[in-house]
């Protein structure tokens, strides 16, 4: 007999109330959420569970409870996008990617915490209160959507989307321990949501588990005719292919940049989950990516300052009292961005993904690490050089996968000695989500890290 019987999946109604009890438990702490919708939470979940028992077909992500990130519109919800300025912006349509969740049976908890104007890596919120991992509230969850990442390890939700333009989908996944996907550039509608670039921005699901991640990817991906940057184009079945074996797919490593400066844990950890990828059949490539250190200056310090400045150069000049003052300060470098320092950064881009067009002609998908080291504990009000010189290095992975346009999933892959998640990051061509996500999944089957929950 079976000692240990798997047990009994969770109604829609106590995925809910068990949500509902995290958010309780540990909102005072973490400041995850900045509205919860329990009363709509538990209506919708008890409609999924008559319906389901009648029979019916509620969509594939019936009862899953979700977190959206407050930058994403839902009718009859304010959308601050942790910004004073927004504080009474009340939300009259749902955008497409929060049509899409409902018609699949999502149960929304509410709006997720993030760094004011969605700009920034830390979400020490000033005017919401910032953010804090669970793994350890004294350090901070990684940014911009470090509300989703924690209300995911606390456990107040079993999904969320975020948003991503230099990687803040994927650095609050890596430091609290759960798996986020920036999609393609095109892939997910940006309509209904406050943006940073609009070309660089896109929406992005996160999960602990890599199949929910899919899950989710499958319901919000597609073509919406109201946004300018989506892309008309079949998404395959992502769900059919991510148990497909991964032995005989190519792997590339970079080893220069990608695994220098590292700090220990996350070394050890990178090289055991490319044992774990050769065990599963995978063969590891060496690759060379010419001078990609070079996406991070140019899209965090030229492309996207510029862009911000652009977004919110009025208000910058008419209320500049209402932007904190991390913000205020990297929004106006925007101003002193040339148009022949912007042209050069796009430039050396277009060259950039020329390489990588080579480089993914050899191999399926990239590795490297998402972060250099576990999450640093929160320096609000006392940022120095120190600190800033930290929030670069915090950065220093993620940029190239957004400047390319391509999809990279961050998934766990380790701790380190004060006990905070680790992760990696896996790339693939355009368009290629299923790549990531079967690769992802691969790995997840055989390690453990993303059923840890903090203390």
């Amino acid at each position: 007999m079976n000692s240990n019987p798997t047990p009994k999946p969770l109604s829609a109604i106590e995925a809910t109330e068990v949500g509902l009890a995290a958010i309780d438990k540990w909102n005072p702490s973490t400041k995850a959420m900045l509205s919860v919708t329990s009363d709509a939470a538990l209506k919708t979940a008890s409609s999924i569970d008559k319906r389901l028992s009648d029979g019916e077909w509620c969509g594939l992500l019936a009862g899953m409870t979700m977190s959206l990130k407050d930058n994403i519109d839902m009718a009859g919800m304010i959308t601050t996008a942790g910004s004073r300025v927004l504080e009474n912006n009340m939300s009259n349509r749902d955008a497409f990617i929060v049509e899409r969740l409902k018609r699949a049976g999502a149960v929304i908890m509410g709006k997720a915490n993030l760094h004011e104007w969605v700009f920034g890596p830390t979400s020490q919120s000033t005017h919401y209160g910032p953010v804090r991992n669970p793994w350890d509230v004294e350090r901070i969850p990684g940014g911009s959507s470090g509300g989703s990442g924690a209300s995911l390890a606390a456990g107040m939700c079993i999904g969320s989307i975020g948003s991503d333009t230099g990687g803040s989908i994927r650095l609050p996944s890596a430091f609290c321990g759960v798996s986020g996907l920036r999609p393609s550039i095109g892939r997910i509608s940006c309509r209904g949501s406050v943006p940073v670039s609009a070309w660089f921005d896109t929406l992005g699901p996160m999960a602990k588990r890599v199949s929910d991640v899919a899950r989710i990817f499958t319901v919000i991906a597609g073509h919406d005719p109201e946004d300018p940057i989506s892309q008309d184009m079949p998404v395959p079945n992502v769900m059919a292919q991510l148990t497909e074996p991964v032995a005989g797919m190519r792997l590339g490593i970079q080893r220069r940049w990608f695994f220098e400066g590292l700090d220990a844990a996350t070394e050890q950890a990178m090289e055991e989950a490319i044992e774990v990828f050769r065990t599963l059949g995978v063969e590891i490539v060496d690759i060379d990516l010419g001078d990609i250190e070079r996406s991070h200056e140019l899209l965090a310090f030229k492309v996207l300052l510029a862009d911000a400045y652009n977004v919110h150069k009025d208000r910058l000049e008419t209320r500049p009292d209402d932007y904190s003052r991390d913000v205020y300060t990297r929004a106006m470098l925007g101003k002193d961005v040339t148009g022949h320092e912007y042209a050069a950064a796009l430039r050396w881009n277009e060259g950039f993904k020329q390489r990588l067009r080579h480089v993914f002609g050899e191999v399926d998908a990239i590795l490297s690490p998402t972060i250099p080291f576990g999450a640093p504990k929160a320096e609000v009000g006392q940022e120095g050089q120190g600190w800033f010189d930290t929030i670069r290095e915090i950065t220093r992975f993620t940029y190239c996968w957004s400047f390319a346009g391509v999809p990279a999933l961050s998934v766990p892959c380790g701790f380190d000695p004060n006990g905070m998640p680790l992760s990696m990051q896996i790339a693939a061509p355009w368009f290629e989500e299923a790549t990531t996500l079967r690769l992802g999944h691969a790995y997840q089957g055989q390690t453990s890290h993303h059923n840890r929950m903090p203390g």
